[in-house]
């Protein structure tokens, strides 16, 4: 009787997640601010790639805006590039040499075709 009731006490509870946080609970709000980090993400390294070459001033801006963001290194803003590389599990460091990296390379390519096509033309 003793080795029962010693067993029903050191037994672990079981709860489901939803029972321990609630119907709209800590979980699911994490799941759904992770989810607009990662589409926050996402939108900057989609507007440094589509954005690049583009000539327009709305176009512009929105690369330009994409690109300050990765380079910034400030972590006061939640949504700043390092608190949401963190929070999401990617090496903030790492992922912004990265695209850096790719952007200046990007960049000098179109710099250099430029100035191939000035030279051809003899200006």
């Amino acid at each position: 009787m003793y080795d029962d009731f010693l067993a029903r006490i050191l037994e672990p509870d079981t709860v489901l997640p939803s029972q321990f946080y609630g119907k709209m609970g800590l979980s699911r709000q994490l799941e759904g601010e992770k989810r607009l980090m990662l589409a926050v993400l996402k939108d900057a390294v989609e507007c440094l790639e589509k954005y690049r070459r583009s000539r327009a001033s709305t176009s512009r801006e929105l690369y330009h805006n994409a690109l300050a963001w990765v380079e910034d290194k400030n972590t006061d803003w939640l949504f700043s590039f390092t608190n949401v590389c963190d929070l999401l599990g990617f090496d903030p460091d790492y992922l912004r040499e990265s695209l850096l990296k790719r952007e200046h390379k990007n960049t000098k390519m179109v710099a250099s075709k430029a100035a191939s096509s000035y030279a051809f033309r003899g200006e």
